[in-house]
C-alpha cells in the first residue's frame, strides 16, 4: 500500500468519525468500488491527465450524486482532482483497516507453506487474540517458498516463525 493511499484514507476516516458516519462513508466508498470494478474503464478514465479534470469530476457527480454520502463523493473528485484515482482501492483497503481496527478487529494474513487445519487456524486466531486484545479475522495463504513454519502479518507487524528466515538468519550469522 502506498503512503498516498494511506494518507487520503485516513483523512476520510478521520472525518468519518467526526461525523459519526463511518459505516455510512464506508457503504459509499462499497458502492463506488463496485461500480468502479464492474467498469474498470471509468478509473482509467478518471486518471487520464488529457482529459480536463472539470470533465473528470462532473462525471463522478453525475455518476455518484444522491447515491453516496457527498462527503464520499467530495473524496472521490478530490482523488480525481489530485491525479490519484488509481489509487482509489487502495484508500479503500486502507479504510477498511481503519474502520476494523476502530472497532477493535483486525485481519491477518498468515503465510505458511502447507495449509492450515481448521484447530490450527483456531490456535492461531486464539494466540493473535490474546497478543493484540482485538478480534481477528485470519486469511490463509499458501508460499511454498517458506519452506515450513509461518509468517503472519497483523496491524502492519511482521512475525516471521518461518523456516525460510531462519536459514537466512543462520546463513548470515556463518557469514559473520
Amino acid at each position: 500500500m502506498t503512503a498516498t493511499g494511506n494518507n487520503y484514507a485516513e483523512a476520510l476516516f478521520m472525518l468519518a468519525r467526526e461525523e459519526n458516519l463511518v459505516d455510512e462513508f464506508y457503504e459509499g466508498l462499497k458502492t463506488a468500488k463496485g461500480i468502479f470494478d464492474e467498469n474498470p474503464e471509468y478509473l482509467q478514465f478518471l486518471s487520464t491527465p488529457s482529459i480536463p479534470k472539470s470533465e473528470r469530476t462532473a462525471a463522478l457527480s453525475q455518476a455518484f450524486s444522491g447515491k453516496i454520502n457527498e462527503h464520499v463523493l467530495s473524496f472521490l473528485q478530490l482523488l480525481c482532482e489530485h491525479g490519484k484515482a488509481e489509487s482509489f482501492n487502495e484508500c479503500v483497503a486502507e479504510y477498511e483497516r481503519l474502520r476494523e481496527w476502530a472497532a477493535g478487529a483486525v485481519e491477518a494474513v498468515a503465510k505458511t507453506a502447507v495449509e492450515l487445519t481448521n484447530e490450527q487456524k483456531a490456535q492461531l486466531i486464539a494466540a493473535l487474540e490474546k497478543r493484540t486484545g482485538k478480534s481477528v479475522t485470519l486469511k490463509t495463504v499458501i508460499d511454498k517458498s517458506l519452506l515450513g513454519g509461518i509468517a503472519v502479518e497483523i496491524d502492519g507487524e511482521i512475525l516471521d516463525g518461518s523456516v525460510k528466515l531462519n536459514l537466512k538468519r543462520a546463513r548470515e550469522v556463518i557469514s559473520e
